[in-house]
């Protein structure tokens, strides 16, 4: 099976932020299948470097980047604007991907359900729907969200996203929950949470023993290691 996976924030493992759709992707990679994304430039690291549209390849995983910067330090209308861009780019993106039979479509914004649906339409295929994020309830409650109009215009969106969608992912109890309040029910609903490959942090036993040999008051006391801030 072929599938188009939208993420306008996937992460290469390089990365400095959420792998979840790298790892998905290798999965389903080794399970037999072929995975294409369309994706951004947001996430990946500055040894990258990006046209106004790039393929590539990552580990079997072919990608489809359009260039659309995107940061913490952006104000609510420079987000928006770079949202309101892979509607656009990411849509034209999807159709340069042929023959696939699955569409997924992964938060957030909310807006990647929109590519999503057009190319899940247009090629007659399913569309899967996950949810990273409750959205638009977590801008509106923070206060980034204060127009009434806006309010009404995303929640329509979400609305549409759940009954668009063959199948919806959450990723939390939470999450499912808060989605069949929306009247959408409940055996259309899988929940996948995040995970940790614990593969990746097992110690190197040689850098163990050098690190014993150079502080060997360690050995005599617990060891806590502070490994930085976890998002």
């Amino acid at each position: 099976m072929h599938i188009l996976y939208l993420h306008q924030y996937f992460c290469p493992p390089d990365g400095a932020g959420g792998t979840r759709s790298y790892e998905m992707a290798k999965r389903l990679i080794k399970a037999g299948h072929k995975v294409s994304f369309v994706t951004t430039s947001a996430f990946f690291p500055n040894k990258y470097q990006f046209h106004e549209e790039t393929k590539i390849e990552i580990d079997g995983i072919e990608l489809i980047v359009c260039n659309i910067p995107y940061n913490n330090s952006m104000n609510f209308y420079q987000r928006s604007g770079a949202f309101i861009k892979f509607i656009f780019k990411g849509t034209i993106a999807c159709f340069k991907i042929k023959r696939f039979d699955v569409v997924l479509a992964t938060s957030t914004p909310l807006t990647i359900f929109i590519p999503g649906f057009i190319a899940s339409r247009i090629c007659r295929v399913p569309l899967i729907f996950e949810v990273r994020d409750l959205w638009p309830d977590l801008p509106i409650a923070i206060g980034a969200i204060k127009n009434p109009i806006l309010k009404w215009l995303l929640k329509l969106v979400e609305k549409s996203a759940y009954n668009a969608s063959k199948s919806i992912i959450a990723l939390s109890p939470g999450i499912k929950e808060t989605i069949v309040k929306t009247g959408i029910p409940k055996n259309k609903i899988t929940t996948i949470p995040n995970g940790c490959d614990i593969k990746l942090f097992q110690p190197n036993a040689s850098k163990i023993e050098s690190f014993f040999s150079k502080y060997p008051q360690f050995l005599s006391a617990p060891l806590v290691v502070y490994t930085g801030t976890l998002g």
